[in-house]
């Protein structure tokens, strides 16, 4: 699993970044990534450098890298993804396009919050309430698909 930055900051910000660890165990992100990330003394860095440092968020780079016209981590990841033929967590709409246009598969933030909630790792309400924490901090859902999310949440066991 690889990840773009935002999912990341997006659950340290709510400070469940612990949902990509009992999930998944651990997550790839490129130098390019841990760099937007670690830019600022935030709590929420802090949080994710120590995950880095605990061991599992792994650091790695693409070997070939492909001008993809995005931005340095969103390029970097796409690339790692394709090279290491692996799933790809990033929210950004056009990152995803073109992640897709070249075969790889890929999962947002809200992906890994309704997986957690299938692993019974969080409750029904839970998840509701975190996906309304992660809009309040500034992730964009529009009105339909928020309301797609929360009808699926609703009817899942």
């Amino acid at each position: 699993m690889i990840s773009n930055s935002s999912p990341l900051i997006f659950l340290a910000k709510i400070n469940r970044l612990d949902l990509i660890k009992k999930l998944f165990n651990n997550i790839i992100i490129p130098v390019e990534v841990k760099e937007e990330i670690l830019t600022e003394e935030k709590t929420d860095s802090k949080i994710i450098n120590e995950a880095i440092e605990e061991g599992w968020i792994k650091i790695d780079s693409p070997k070939n890298t492909l001008d993809l016209k995005l931005g340095k981590g969103e390029s970097a990841a796409i690339n790692l993804a394709k090279e290491k033929n692996d799933i790809l967590v990033i929210d950004d709409a056009s990152g995803a396009k073109a992640a897709n246009s070249l075969g790889i598969k890929t999962i947002r933030t809200t992906t890994i919050i309704f997986r957690a909630l299938k692993n019974k790792i969080i409750a029904k309400k839970e998840a509701i309430d975190l996906i309304n924490k992660i809009i309040e901090l500034g992730y964009y859902i529009s009105p339909k698909y928020y309301a797609q999310l929360i009808t699926r949440l609703m009817k899942s066991d």
